[in-house]
């Protein structure tokens, strides 16, 4: 066999094949010529340039970071003559690219070869080894600028991608890019790199009386286990309850507290009215604050906002011994000798306990739910779609998870509740600048997913060119988010192309300060989600709700107003009118909002009327 550059064939050792990979690299950062074996069979010739351009790779890149650290020239030296290496010859190496081309378009599925059984492994058959010559990482630097850059323009012209191509041409294609690239260096962030940048909401855990307290396995249909001090924290087993180190201060305080007042902390909270309960479950958090010196964390509050007790409001009983659950949620429990303890309204509520569960086990396991989102741009107004399902249907968008589509749900609800009222109120055929306002926006629920405003919006409403979306509250920024960052979002490709945009605003300020601005926007539709108008206690304890719902109506436009629950909305719908200073005009009266998000969460405010809430439930229109 030929033998070229001092090379001699010698027999493969396969004992020592890892080693003589280790032997090989280290060989190649000293400069000894390489020499690439190839079989027949299994290495066809595209095989053979791949490596050789790799290696062409590792060396520049190994001659640069030796150039770097020694930036001081070494006096050149003369070279023995076992020492001196031919140029590439890339008239050699181009000729092999149609080969390549045409062995990629007859690439062969790999064949399973059966395993020995009986006979001992037999050494391989001697492959010919091919010497390539590859300059050394010193010699490399004798190679001419010139030289390289006609490889290099050898190699684009031949690796350009096109239709159809196999994967080893799509290979070739991104190697050849990566020739002509700059080494990797800390630049500022680009638009392109803005296009990825969004806040996402990460959940936080959650107590349920029907999860394991430390695993948050389902105990629903089983014999869940109390916790032996303080009685309101449960287990799937005795294992658990006793490594559940985060449980026990809060459950000392539990037990102090309860010492302190000669009682159970639920002893006979069957005397109490349901606002007087309400009343009662924060005094107790107040009291275990104060044994704990500190605040309680969400989690631990709804150990004592929804503790597991007879549903039956002049019961109440706390010991779970004489208590039985619904077989379905777990988490409503009635007394075992009194059946009928079980509220008769629990049947359209134990679904939405089942989902709220659902959510909750996949968040502590898995972390946020993220669901896929419709890329679809309408070309015509969907005014036939009337609630979620629909929009989603004529958006080819199928969710068959329920967990999956309640969260779909809760990220649409904002922009199709937006895109609803403007429908009710005509305002979607004429106009190219769409401008929304988002009063007393939450960076949680109205920020969060920014693209959303994009996807279920500006891409349902073909006419709108330019989408603003003004986010304004005083507690808009309570983490300090950078919205600059935040503002560089931008559109889809289809959006780009045809130069349709969505642009964000943040202003962390009370809503009628902001009219007073300068920069202020006139809006098309002025949006109080979820904002609890007739609650009496707002921003710092104050209610600063009049100042704005004057300063909303003073613009002539379109105001949409939602709520939690079915109670708050004709409170929500009065407090707006006794605020007004003019006649309204009610588009539509307090009404279960058709594209409200379905993803339930629990309710405290108001728990005797529905123990769970939904965003943007009900809403009314005025203008």
């Amino acid at each position: 066999m030929h033998q070229s550059a001092g090379h001699q064939k010698k027999k493969p050792r396969i004992r020592n094949r890892a080693r003589n990979k280790c032997n090989q690299v280290q060989a190649d950062q000293d400069g000894v010529p390489l020499t690439i074996p190839v079989k027949e069979e299994e290495n066809p010739p595209e095989n053979d340039v791949i490596k050789l351009i790799q290696q062409l790779l590792r060396r520049k890149l190994l001659a640069k970071n030796k150039a770097t650290s020694n930036p001081e020239p070494e006096a050149p030296r003369e070279l023995k003559p076992e020492e001196k290496k031919p140029p590439i010859n890339t008239a050699e190496l181009v000729k092999l690219l149609p080969l390549i081309a045409s062995q990629s378009k007859k690439a062969r599925p790999l064949e399973k070869k059966p395993k020995a059984q009986t006979a001992p492994p037999q050494p391989a058959p001697e492959a010919p080894k091919i010497p390539v010559p590859v300059p050394s990482a010193k010699a490399s630097r004798d190679v001419k600028a010139d030289e390289v850059d006609e490889l290099l323009k050898c190699l684009g012209s031949k690796l350009q991608k096109g239709p159809g191509e196999s994967p080893t041409a799509a290979l070739f294609n991104n190697l050849g890019k990566l020739f002509s690239q700059a080494p990797p260096s800390d630049v500022e962030s680009s638009d392109d790199e803005a296009e990825y940048i969004e806040y996402i909401y990460k959940p936080r855990q959650y107590f349920m009386a029907s999860l394991c307290n430390f695993c948050k396995g389902d105990l629903c249909g089983q014999n869940p286990l109390a916790c032996t001090r303080c009685g309101l924290s449960y287990y799937c087993s005795a294992g658990h309850m006793r490594d559940d180190q985060e449980h026990r201060q809060l459950c000392y305080a539990i037990r102090q507290t309860a010492t302190h007042n000669g009682h159970d902390m639920f002893y006979k909270c069957g005397d109490f009215s349901a606002d007087q309960f309400r009343s009662y479950r924060i005094v107790c958090i107040r009291q275990v604050e104060k044994e704990m010196n500190r605040q309680l964390t969400a989690t631990e509050q709804e150990l004592l906002l929804f503790p597991l007790l007879c549903s039956q409001v002049k019961c109440r009983e706390h010991r779970l011994k004489r208590l039985s659950t619904c077989g379905g949620c777990g988490e409503v429990a009635f007394c075992k000798d009194k059946p009928d303890h079980l509220s008769p309204d629990h049947s359209k509520w134990c679904h939405a306990y089942r989902l709220f569960k659902a959510c909750v086990m996949f968040q502590a396991r898995f972390g946020r739910l993220e669901p896929s989102l419709p890329n679809k741009v309408l070309r015509e107004l969907p005014m036939a779609c009337t609630n979620t399902r629909h929009m989603m249907r004529k958006l080819n968008f199928n969710v068959t998870d329920e967990c999956e589509y309640a969260a779909v749900t809760q990220v649409s609800t904002g922009p199709l509740t937006a895109w609803f009222a403007l429908k009710l109120c005509e305002r979607l055929r004429s106009c190219e600048e769409l401008t929304v306002h988002l009063i007393g926006a939450e960076i949680e629920f109205e920020v969060d997913v920014l693209q959303k405003w994009e996807l279920f919006l500006l891409h349902i409403t073909p006419v709108v060119k330019t989408l603003n979306v003004v986010f304004i509250g005083p507690e808009l920024n309570p983490n300090n988010i950078s919205f600059d960052q935040l503002k560089k979002i931008k559109c889809c490709r289809y959006c780009r192309k045809f130069q349709r945009t969505v642009n964000y605003f943040f202003e962390n300020s009370l809503y009628h300060d902001y009219c007073k601005e300068t920069h202020f926007l006139k809006p098309s539709l002025v949006c109080f989600f979820n904002s609890g108008l007739y609650r009496s206690t707002g921003y710092a304890l104050e209610d600063t709700w009049p100042d704005t719902i004057q300063a909303a109506l003073n613009l002539g436009c379109p105001i949409v107003v939602t709520s939690y629950t079915k109670y708050e909305a004709p409170l929500d719908m009065v407090h707006f009118v006794n605020q007004s200073n003019r006649h309204l005009n009610v588009v539509l009266p307090p009404t279960i909002n058709p594209f409200s998000s379905e993803k339930p969460e629990r309710n405290f405010i108001s728990d005797h009327e529905a123990p769970f809430m939904f965003k943007n439930f009900y809403c009314f229109v005025v203008e």
